[in-house]
């Protein structure tokens, strides 16, 4: 009976990586989008996802979830080894959904325009000489009137 949960753990390891890995595609060509439920606005969501991370973030998700579901099902079934299989099954599917919904969405950012000129400019301009720009993070007294 060990056996055949051993090797249904490895199938369904198997068949959980395969599934994941059919979603390998180059991330901003053609990425994935998820449909997520936004609590906030409890509204349907589109979010594009990095189809690669996905895959991973499930297939771990499922690794443990297999972990964990063989070992709660050993520990609370009547029958250990029955207890072991059907937790090791619902454990992957769990575990790959869950791990394949907490993926975070790609960062979009907005392009940054460049200023022409400098911001404040000529500020150091009016120091009399010997009297240079102060180095990052500390504290230096105001040139003397000149």
């Amino acid at each position: 009976m060990r056996l055949l949960a051993v090797r249904r753990a490895f199938v369904g390891l198997a068949v959980t990586g395969a599934a994941a890995a059919s979603g390998c595609v180059p991330v901003y060509h053609g990425s994935v989008d998820v449909v997520r439920l936004d609590p906030e606005a409890a509204a349907v969501q589109v979010v594009r996802v990095d189809p690669e991370e996905m895959a991973e973030r499930a297939l771990i998700g499922g690794v443990l979830g297999a972990a964990l579901g063989t070992g709660l099902g050993a520990t609370f079934a009547i029958n250990p080894g029955l207890g072991a299989v059907i937790g090791v099954e619902a454990g992957a599917a769990i575990g790959a959904a869950i791990g394949a919904a907490t993926t975070p969405p790609l960062p979009s950012y907005a392009p940054v325009a460049i200023p022409a000129a400098a911001v404040i400019p000529g500020f150091y301009d009016t120091w009399p000489p010997g009297y240079g720009t102060p180095p990052a993070a500390s504290q230096v007294p105001p040139p003397p009137p000149g």
